[in-house]
């Protein structure tokens, strides 16, 4: 049998899931392949089979598992439907109302390409076998979304392999972090406030900042010309880049206005980091004054300093129970009968 783990538009940052679905799907009995985007394909393990969706190749499987939105999965799921191959379709992120996108400061512009992402969405849906939601927040936001008419929907959290036990080099821990792509939700703005906030009024002495993004900014003088900060951006990241700014971080900023469940705090859980969070956006896999420091206002700098100190003074503490929980809820052996019992019934 064979398995196609499908992603057709490349975020360097989607490797870890797809990788934890080739391994599952291996271990389930399958002959996985990823059939992909070819920026993909320099990401992916050596050792793996991949094809490039772009090569013409003619597909035959028995179980394709689409991992991301695209315009593009639709005509695929139509056609491996017809030749009786099942469908998965892992969905991250269903819609929050509209509203929920106004008020996290997103642009007229970019609300209007949600409403299109979302209407694209509720066609894969439809079309899909099987749907997997990721946490209890995005099982919330499905059930309400009259769109999403797929009865056939389970709840399965992000699933990741255990790429900590790759690593064979101990990195100190320095950093407060930003890490991943700069956006309104993700409050990146607040984020660099605190930076320049810190730098300036030297906050938190013996510990510094780093921001990684694949994304462009500006950044501010104070921030450019402080010895205190690290800068990574603009470019692809590979997954030992991002793992290594994982595990030279003390704490993660993970206090975004709005989240439904986050890929970077399942990483940041599997490199034993914890992360600063919203209260209002705490969920099953977070635990405050365990694996995270809850704050009740992103944008108040005395607070963010206290939750990061509070980190920094307990460390070892807030590490071994962020491990715990990675390997509780997000390390993709711990579903893998979930899963078979889900496509097998």
């Amino acid at each position: 049998m064979i398995a196609l783990i499908i992603s057709l538009n490349f975020h360097p940052g989607h490797v870890s899931h797809m990788v934890a679905s080739y391994k599952q799907c291996e271990e389930l009995g399958y002959e996985s392949v990823y059939y992909v985007n070819p920026a993909f394909i320099p990401f992916l393990p050596k050792d793996s089979r991949a094809v490039s969706a772009t090569d013409g190749k003619r597909l035959k499987t028995d179980l394709a598992i689409f991992l991301f939105p695209s315009q593009k999965n639709l005509p695929l799921i139509w056609k491996l439907k017809r030749q009786g191959a099942k469908v998965v379709y892992i969905f991250h992120e269903p819609l929050a109302p509209m509203k929920v996108y106004r008020e996290a400061g997103f642009s007229k512009k970019y609300l209007a390409k949600l409403w299109v992402i979302d209407h694209i969405s509720a066609l894969t849906v439809k079309w899909s076998d099987y749907v997997l939601i990721s946490s209890e927040k995005a099982m919330k936001y499905y059930e309400e979304n009259s769109l999403y008419t797929n009865k056939n929907y389970h709840y399965l959290p992000l699933m990741y392999s255990d790429e900590r036990e790759e690593r064979h080099t101990f990195i100190p821990r320095m950093y407060f972090s930003y890490i991943g792509t700069v956006a309104a939700d993700h409050s990146f703005q607040e984020y660099l406030e605190f930076v320049e906030w810190a730098v300036t009024n030297n906050k938190l002495e013996g510990i510094r900042f780093m921001i990684s993004t694949k994304s462009e900014f500006e950044i501010p003088e104070i921030i450019k010309n402080s010895n205190r900060v690290s800068i990574h951006k603009g470019i692809p990241m590979t997954d030992e880049e991002i793992n290594t700014y994982y595990s030279s971080s003390i704490a993660v900023w993970n206090a975004y206005a709005r989240t439904t469940q986050s890929g970077v705090l399942a990483k940041s859980f599997m490199f034993a980091t914890p992360a600063v969070v919203m209260r209002e956006n705490l969920n099953e896999f977070m635990h405050d004054g365990l694996n995270v420091v809850a704050i009740e206002d992103n944008s108040d700098k005395e607070q963010i300093a206290a939750a990061i100190q509070k980190i920094y003074e307990d460390q070892e503490s807030f590490s071994t129970e962020c491990r715990r929980e990675f390997e509780k809820s997000f390390y993709y052996r711990v579903y893998n009968e979930l899963f078979k019992k889900i496509i097998y019934g």
